[in-house]
C-alpha cells in the first residue's frame, strides 16, 4: 500500500517522496513532483537567505518559507524558459517576500531579542565572529526599504544585472544605479549597527 507521507520533521514537511509503510523510498513521483523536489533541493539555500534577508524572527521565516515553496510548485508547471530556473524560482521567491512584508507591515510588532536565534554558539571564535558580521548584514539588510532589499538580496545570490532587470522589471542600467545606492544605505545602516 502507498502513502503520502507529510511527516511533521523540522526540515521541508511539505517536500516528501511516496514511501511505503516499511519507509523505504518507492520513487513514483510525478513529473511535476520530480521537477519540484529538484528544483527545492538545487536553489533551497539561496530561498533561505532571501527568507533571511525579509524575516527576521524564525518563526515567520518558517511560514514565508512554506508560501515560497507553495508558490514554487504551483508556478512550475508554467516555466517557459525563458530565463534561468534560478531567475525564475528567486523571482518567484522575492514576490512572495514583498507580500509577506507588506502584510506584516499593517500590523504593529517588534522584534526582541528573544526572537532572533543567533547562529554560532558554541563555534570557534572566528566562525563566531564570522556568524555576527553575517547577522549584522542581514539586520542592516532588513532595515532597508523592500526595493533595495530585494536588489542586494539578488545581487548577494550571484545573479547577473540583466537576471535582476528581468526579476524587478527594470533596465539594465537601473540595476546598476539601484545597486549602487543600496550599498551606500545598506554601509551606513552596518555601521550604525556597530556603534
Amino acid at each position: 500500500m502507498l502513502v503520502r507521507v507529510m511527516a511533521l520533521n523540522h526540515c521541508e514537511p511539505w517536500v516528501q517522496p511516496l514511501i511505503n509503510f516499511d519507509g523505504e523510498s518507492l520513487g513514483l513521483m510525478n513529473h511535476n513532483e520530480q521537477l519540484f523536489n529538484d528544483a527545492w533541493q538545487s536553489y533551497k539555500p539561496a530561498i533561505a537567505r532571501v527568507v533571511q534577508s525579509y524575516e527576521a524572527i524564525p518563526a515567520l521565516q518558517e511560514e514565508l518559507q512554506q508560501d515560497i515553496a507553495f508558490a514554487v510548485w504551483r508556478s512550475l508547471p508554467r516555466f517557459n524558459h525563458q530565463s534561468s530556473l534560478k531567475t525564475y524560482i528567486l523571482s518567484i521567491a522575492h514576490n512572495r517576500a514583498i507580500s509577506h512584508v507588506a502584510k506584516y507591515a499593517r500590523e504593529a510588532r517588534t522584534t526582541s531579542s528573544d526572537d532572533v536565534v543567533l547562529k554560532g554558539d558554541g563555534c570557534p571564535s572566528s566562525e563566531l565572529e564570522q556568524s555576527r558580521k553575517q547577522i549584522k548584514l542581514i539586520s542592516g539588510l532588513q532595515q532597508l526599504p523592500i526595493a533595495q532589499r530585494q536588489i542586494l538580496s539578488l545581487a548577494l545570490e550571484g545573479l547577473s544585472y540583466d537576471e535582476i532587470s528581468e526579476i524587478m522589471g527594470i533596465t539594465i542600467n537601473n540595476v546598476g544605479v539601484r545597486l549602487n545606492r543600496a550599498k551606500k544605505a545598506l554601509k551606513i545602516v552596518v555601521e550604525q549597527l556597530s556603534e
